[in-house]
């Protein structure tokens, strides 16, 4: 065989490694996939175009939770520094940065149409046009837990934090509309004040299903308690239905609408360890049945919809014998469709790799996730089913895992 086949034969090689994911040599095919990417690589944030192309967009920064814009022109960030937050603005065209807020707790969210931000900073909740920096931010209210922008984009809902005024005497949670136009707030609903048979001090953020007619969210107890339950609530927009359905984790990517109808898929189970009692279940809201997903002897450690008939989870064996993080089962991806709950494995990872956080892009027809050995993450790349998988960005900042969950979203944000 002469040197030209040779080339050629090895260049065929890699090409095949690559779009299987095996991680040896690591060199991957870079597809245009129609996703852009914000993400933390060695620290700093990151960019990755539709047309596969990185580009570095800071220096020096310990950047976490990246959040897209609508349109993609802006991308809000928050850089961590001596137990301070500090929430970042950049334009995408230009590159230029502007700091917003800081503070030992920041939470942000853009409006689903507009270049609108709100983000609260220890419980101060305020928005700002990224595209008028000249226009000082508006303060919307004080004293805030967690919070959403209204469907619409005219306006939040919010709840109130809970106040300790003496020993087991809290002050009700209440969640309260509050409009961009500044007309007095509405209450919504007071919940229940905190007993011992719902003890809630906060809530999470708000999510809307596609109708906007019911709102899901977790409502949580202090901090230490927070670790290990939750109440997954349902209420309706107007306020006037509550119910609580399950009791779960603190993890908003681990309750999610379909993308049309009233259905509503979750993981439930406490106990902080994802490696046990972790159960997908679906609810056709708000009278329905829940219809568990997750068959005995497995967990579900996170899911994401495609389209309102089937889910794909990242799935595990179940351990339930308290063993330390090094050796926590492997997950791999998993599609389940809803009829008859038919599930199909698609390709697993390789041996000492997990297959997580996975997300489908409906606009773009593509599913990705994040393949980690713990000391290395990649994000990979597929069709709608995992059908030509390919390495999309290598080297994405790993994160800890937390008793074998991993937040993703403090390192990557994904658009189509």
């Amino acid at each position: 065989m002469n040197g030209k086949k040779i080339g050629l034969w090895t260049c065929a090689l890699v090409m095949a490694l690559s779009l299987t994911g095996w991680p040896a040599g690591r060199s991957y095919a870079k597809p245009a996939t129609g996703l852009e990417a914000a993400f933390v690589r060695d620290g700093d944030l990151w960019a990755k175009k539709a047309d596969g192309k990185e580009r570095r967009l800071t220096q020096g920064d310990k950047v976490q939770r990246p959040l897209w814009s609508n349109d993609g022109e802006w991308i809000a960030y928050q850089v961590a520094s001596d137990a301070r937050q500090t929430l970042k603005l950049l334009h995408v065209p230009t590159g230029a940065v502007r700091e917003i807020a800081s503070g030992g707790w920041i939470t942000a969210q853009w409006a689903s149409e507009k270049n609108d931000l709100a983000y609260a900073v220890e419980g101060k909740l305020s928005w700002l046009r990224a595209d008028k920096p000249k226009e000082a931010p508006s303060e919307i209210a004080r004293d805030i837990s967690g919070f959403s922008w209204l469907p619409d984009g005219r306006g939040w809902i919010a709840s109130t934090q809970s106040k300790l005024l003496k020993e087991n005497d809290w002050t009700p949670v209440r969640i309260v509309r509050y409009s961009k136009a500044g007309t007095a707030p509405k209450t919504l609903r007071e919940l229940p004040k905190p007993s011992d048979a719902f003890f809630v001090v906060g809530t999470s953020a708000f999510k809307f299903s596609p109708t906007g007619k019911w709102v899901a969210f977790l409502a949580t107890p202090t901090a230490s308690l927070s670790a290990d339950g939750n109440a997954l609530c349902l209420m309706s927009a107007d306020g006037g239905a509550f119910s609580k359905i399950a009791d779960m984790l603190n993890d908003e990517e681990w309750f999610q609408w379909a993308d049309r109808g009233e259905r509503l898929a979750y993981i439930e189970g406490v106990g902080r360890e994802a490696t046990s009692n972790k159960r997908l279940m679906l609810l056709n809201a708000p009278d329905g049945k829940p219809i568990r997903l997750t068959p005995e002897g497995y967990v579900d450690q996170s899911f994401t919809w495609q389209g309102g008939d089937r889910v794909i989870v990242a799935r595990a064996e179940e351990r339930k014998d308290g063993v330390n993080s090094a050796s926590y089962p492997p997950s791999s991806l998993v599609e389940i469709k809803l009829q008859g709950n038919r599930p199909h494995r698609l390709p697993a990872p390789p041996a000492g790799y997990s297959d997580t956080g996975p997300q489908y892009f409906p606009r773009a027809n593509r599913l990705t996730w994040v393949r980690t050995n713990r000391s290395q993450a990649d994000v990979f790349v597929s069709g709608k089913s995992g059908n030509g998988s390919a390495n999309w960005i290598p080297n994405l900042d790993p994160v800890a895992d937390y008793y074998g969950r991993w937040n993703w979203e403090t390192v990557l944000a994904i658009r189509s």
